[in-house]
């Protein structure tokens, strides 16, 4: 390999590179949908939801589960939970002067749903609840269908548990934007004991979203929880079973990504196969030579598969190693959109910052495929060391 150093230097080259563009495109594509995800599972169900059995083919208000310290423990104990906030969620028809509205009423904890879904980040008019208000919070839509404004007072109306009959007379303490536009027109908060009085309830929630340190441990999260829950008449479902649209989209995102990819695939083949071209090429004379001193077809193709081998395993190591600190940097200093994508962003409560997955599937997979590219391409001087004639290749 280092006879030639230069020569070795260009393949090595282009095999590193390579590796870091297919790295960085991956990791950045991957990076938004994340967030995507992220923002979106925040606001609704989490990526993990916990309710009673049952509850989510008729999402009843019967259907609750009742508050369980055994199971909150369990929650807290999970090392890869970040938060989680219960939920006792009902439907209502909202009233204000001649106006009505069928809305979405969620009962909270402020401090921990704040952790959750950071709802105070998305209030733009008076303020974010507390646990002992009398007051409640809705949504942008909402309170311009309705007419409202802040100290307003809005009218609830619905069916609360076990039949009794749910009604209440709440003052706007503040307003939230939401990015998605139908819970930005039909959703209402109020705090877990002012929900539980006009629900008729007593301890009890509707569900109890998670959020996870990543979503890629989604899995065996649910796994753990369901196996430390046996037995108490629980059901765990992911985001994508309860939102199995976003999932669509993102694997529809992932189907582009990877046509992006293949054409980046294509480049990249491109490039390494010019580099194998020309090193095969200033080495005819060479081979001409070993081979008519009596070395075997066979082992000088052994020997130059496997010197291209070495070099790919080279280059495509050196490219994982060159690319992670370029992913770390954008990692903890993300790249913050401008002008129309930065307000675009904003508008759907994502924030307008583009910033890389640190997830190691997406490193050793890019350094994979670039390493099969080049191994396959080295393939090529099999077929050109066989077809070389020694007195040509000895004058060339």
């Amino acid at each position: 390999m280092w006879r030639s150093r230069r020569r070795t230097l260009i393949t090595v080259s282009s095999i590193f590179f390579a590796v870091i563009f297919a790295i960085l495109m991956r990791v950045m594509m991957i990076g938004i949908f994340d967030k995507m995800i992220a923002d979106t599972v925040s606001m609704s169900c989490g990526y993990l939801q916990i309710h009673h059995t049952g509850y989510w083919d008729n999402k009843s208000i019967d259907s609750t589960m009742e508050e369980n310290p055994k199971l909150a423990a369990i929650l807290n104990n999970e090392k890869d939970i970040t938060s989680w906030s219960p939920h006792l969620e009902s439907f209502a028809l909202a009233s204000s002067g001649e106006r009505t509205k069928g809305i979405l009423v969620v009962g909270i904890d402020p401090e921990k749903e704040d952790k959750v879904g950071e709802l105070s980040k998305k209030i733009i008019a008076g303020k974010y609840l507390t646990a002992n208000d009398s007051g409640i919070m809705i949504a942008e839509g909402l309170a311009e269908y309705l007419r409202l404004k802040l100290n307003d007072t809005i009218i609830l109306l619905g069916q609360g548990y076990h039949g009794n009959m749910a009604a209440g007379k709440y003052s706007i303490k503040g307003i939230a934007r939401l990015g998605v536009p139908e819970m930005n027109k039909s959703m209402a908060w109020l705090p877990m004991p002012a929900s539980r009085n006009f629900l008729s309830t007593d301890a009890r929630y509707t569900s109890i979203s998670i959020m996870l340190k990543s979503r890629y441990g989604l899995d065996a999260v649910k796994s753990s929880i369901i196996n430390q829950t046996a037995g108490m008449d629980y059901e765990v479902m992911t985001w994508q079973e309860m939102i199995p649209e976003l999932d669509q989209v993102f694997q529809a995102k992932l189907g582009q990504n990877v046509i992006m990819s293949g054409i980046l695939y294509l480049v990249i083949a491109f490039g390494i196969f010019g580099t194998i071209l020309m090193m095969l090429n200033e080495r005819m004379h060479e081979f001409g030579i070993l081979i008519a001193i009596g070395m075997k077809k066979r082992i000088l193709t052994t020997v130059i598969i496997m010197e291209m081998i070495l070099m790919s395993v080279v280059g495509t190591i050196t490219g994982i190693l060159g690319a992670l600190p370029i992913v770390l940097y954008f990692y903890y200093h993300p790249i913050v959109m401008t002008g129309e994508w930065a307000n675009m962003a904003i508008k759907y409560n994502f924030e307008p910052v583009i910033r890389p997955t640190l997830a190691p599937s997406n490193f050793f997979l890019q350094g994979y495929v670039v390493l099969m590219i080049a191994i396959l391409l080295s393939l090529y001087a099999i077929i050109k060391i066989h077809r070389i004639k020694a007195i040509a290749a000895i004058n060339s």
